[in-house]
């Protein structure tokens, strides 16, 4: 349940992403800036690399309401409600520049003081996530929800104060 609370958590940047960062321009991360450690970064660095990042983690709405309904799944509700539901709801207006302004693709600078993953490490742990959430629709099993990203194993050992927090020890090898 601990990583479903993470993918939450990501669900709800990536929201941030959908109706809020249609507006911003992709342009690659410059190499100095990728092979950078998190650890490492500046408040420059953070915006150069969500200017970048951001445009390729953007979800549809239907993405976003079937990722919502096989999330709602998991405590009981019925997928196809909930999507449905909410790809009827009003679509959001689009995000003030100023309420963006301060948000970040990144972790917070505190979690990420002793992680030594480079930018290009961490761009493709969230784009592997992105398109986990996207191939998500009613029919797959919840399971998937919890499905390893390999993609961010790398990030898991790298960075011990992201995702691999205490709450997930004691759980054993022996999980489904």
């Amino acid at each position: 349940m601990n990583r479903l609370i993470r993918l939450g958590a990501l669900s709800a940047f990536l929201s941030l992403v959908l109706w809020g960062g249609k507006d911003v321009a992709a342009a690659p991360i410059p190499a100095a800036l990728s092979s950078k450690q998190l650890k490492d970064l500046t408040t420059a660095d953070e915006d150069t690399t969500c200017q970048s990042l951001t445009p390729s983690l953007v979800l549809t709405r239907e993405d976003t309401c079937e990722f919502v309904g096989l999330l709602w799944s998991t405590v009981g509700q019925v997928c196809t409600v909930v999507r449905d539901k909410c790809l009827a709801e009003a679509q959001q207006p689009p995000a003030r520049a100023e309420d963006t302004a301060t948000a970040s693709c990144l972790p917070p600078a505190e979690s990420r003081a002793g992680c030594t993953a480079t930018v290009a490490e961490y761009e493709a742990c969230m784009l592997a996530n992105a398109e986990k959430v996207r191939a998500l629709d009613c029919d797959s099993a919840t399971s998937a929800l919890e499905a390893p990203v390999p993609a961010c194993d790398l990030i898991a050992q790298k960075c011990p104060d992201l995702g691999n927090t205490d709450d997930d020890q004691g759980e054993g090898e022996a999980q489904p």
